[in-house]
């Protein structure tokens, strides 16, 4: 009735320099790819989350579990994607979420509560961590 199909799960943190990390995890309806793409913003919540440029170390999943399928509309198509802005803290945590898009509110409730449970190892500038933003794509198909 949850599963109906399997699809694991990749989560790649792409790295400027074009050089990537990934982790491979069990059975999920789901998967999520995070990216230190800058994205823009205005929101003043991430104003003190720095984008990842030249010179930071991004931050590296330590922490990522997978999102359960939620309870869908009968009309709802079975599949969708959110796409968020997430500022992550000189800690690790994630402090701050931001949708930038979503294909069904269902998928980007359970989305963002999912991202809040992640822990990252933080990004470093000069030996030091820092707070940076990166954008994280959850897909999810039934």
């Amino acid at each position: 009735m949850r599963l109906l199909s399997l699809i694991a799960v990749a989560i790649s943190l792409l790295l400027l320099c074009g050089h990537g990390w990934s982790q491979t995890g069990a059975q999920s309806d789901s998967s999520s790819t995070i990216t230190t793409s800058p994205a823009v913003s205005d929101d003043p919540v991430f104003a003190s989350f720095q984008p990842v440029t030249k010179g930071i170390k991004p931050p590296k999943a330590t922490s990522a579990p997978d999102p359960k399928f939620p309870d869908l509309p009968a009309d709802a198509e079975p599949r969708g994607t959110v796409v968020m802005l997430i500022g992550v803290n000189a800690k690790g945590h994630v402090a701050a979420v931001r949708v930038l898009r979503s294909d069904e509110q269902a998928f980007e409730q359970t989305a963002v509560a999912t991202v809040k449970k992640w822990k990252f190892k933080p990004a470093q500038k000069d030996g030091h961590p820092v707070a940076v933003q990166i954008t994280v794509e959850m897909k999810f198909q039934r």
